[in-house]
């Protein structure tokens, strides 16, 4: 029930029923409404002055985790940068010496362009900026030390210094493109069976007749002619001495003779087809000690830095080889 409120008037000497008016009520309203806002206002700023929240107890933690490993990165970066330089300059160096040449290098750059803007990068920026770093930096070493595996081979026996003419650097076709080589070194999908095989060569698309070439100085030690559709079919063998023997399989014709010498660059056969093949091409096999090894580390004379990493990458991929 509504309780009815009285004033007492002194005047009068009586208690006279209080009459609340609209706007009085209003105005008390807005008064209480008002408060409570400015209360909780202040409640809300209180506890974000003494709390934080969830995310920015995450972004603390990423902050400090950033300025605790701050100085190792950039040390570590600034190693990088300074050993690929050398890397490079020294690549550069030797290639102009043997070659005429100097070797291209830009993926050093990209390592100092990527510490250049490290400090300014924000967290996904920063992550981006360093895998990119690490990438460019395991793509560089890795071609570095593929395209100069020669180099390696050449100071370690500088007593032998006619070892540098044994060692099969030329393309094994003329002319030459990088995107000639269709299938490489390594597991690949047989074409006839379609399961997979270790290829001991690779695989370089020519026309047919195109010009074979000895990729290094040596004596023709082994020919087969064969009209059998399966195997190596026409091949000739290649020692160039110091363990080096290079092996140019599914040829056309045969222009050289047993126990010939042959200089670096001179047509021994002509592409074709011939043996397990289903397609004209030329199969190279480079024999290291008796063993076969990737061709493609040893095919860069004459190559830019740019057209050698292009076939080195084609040569990886698991594809289906011609033979």
């Amino acid at each position: 029930m509504r309780q009815t409120l009285y004033r007492y008037n002194a005047e009068t000497c009586q208690y006279e029923r209080v009459r609340v008016k609209g706007p009085d009520v209003v105005f008390y309203a807005s008064g209480v409404i008002v408060a409570a806002l400015l209360m909780l206002a202040g409640m809300l700023v209180l506890h974000d002055f003494l709390f934080d929240s969830e995310k920015e107890v995450t972004l603390r933690k990423q902050n400090k985790a950033f300025e605790k490993n701050h100085v190792l990165l950039t040390a570590q970066l600034n190693a990088i940068e300074s050993t690929l330089t050398e890397l490079g300059e020294e690549d550069k160096k030797l290639h102009a010496k043997f070659f005429g040449s100097p070797m291209e290098n830009r993926a050093t750059q990209a390592v100092a362009d990527g510490n250049k803007h490290l400090l300014l990068a924000d967290p996904a920026l920063f992550r981006k900026t360093v895998e990119k770093i690490s990438d460019r930096s395991t793509d560089l070493l890795t071609t570095s030390g593929s395209t100069s595996a020669f180099f390696g081979e050449k100071l370690s026996l500088k007593d032998r210094k006619n070892m540098l003419t044994s060692i099969p650097l030329l393309q094994p076709t003329r002319p030459w493109q990088a995107d000639n080589l269709i299938s490489g070194f390594g597991m690949r999908v047989n074409p006839f069976h379609k399961g997979l095989y270790e290829h001991p060569g690779v695989d370089i698309a020519m026309p047919r007749g195109s010009e074979v070439v000895a990729t290094a100085g040596g004596i023709v030690v082994e020919i087969n002619r064969s009209t059998v559709q399966a195997g190596y079919g026409n091949y000739i063998d290649i020692d160039h001495g110091h363990g080096f023997v290079t092996r140019y399989a599914h040829l056309d014709e045969v222009l050289v003779k047993y126990r010939q010498k042959v200089t670096k660059g001179d047509v021994v056969a002509t592409v074709g087809s011939s043996g397990g093949s289903i397609a004209p091409h030329l199969h190279y096999e480079v024999i290291r000690n008796g063993a076969t090894v990737d061709p493609v580390p040893y095919m860069i004379e004459g190559l830019s830095s740019d057209e050698h990493y292009r076939m080195k990458l084609t040569g990886e991929k698991q594809n289906q080889s011609l033979d």
